[in-house]
């Protein structure tokens, strides 16, 4: 079995698991936990919460990560991004 992790108050497989920040061009994702209520507030303003599924559209250097959900796309800011925890998904 996997080494589990303890994300605030939610846990994941931590053999699969990365932050949004680490995200890659062109990967995709589903999106696991995040970290705690504001930045979970902040995430579904976006509309994204845990179960969605993502894929990076461009890394901005220094700035945020833009992401495509369903036929929207999010620029997400790093900081956020970095309390969003994910699991790659095969490429849509």
């Amino acid at each position: 079995m996997a080494p589990r992790v303890r994300h605030d108050d939610l846990t994941a497989d931590a053999v699969q698991c990365f932050t949004l920040d680490a995200l890659k061009r062109g990967e995709s994702c589903e999106v696991v936990a995040i970290g705690d209520d504001m930045a979970r507030i902040t995430a579904m303003r976006f509309g994204m919460s845990e179960g969605a599924q993502v894929s990076c559209v461009t890394r901005i250097p220094a700035g945020p990560i833009v992401v495509r959900s369903g036929r929207q796309e999010i620029a997400v800011g790093r900081k956020l991004a970095q309390r969003i925890s994910v699991r790659p998904v095969a490429s849509r």
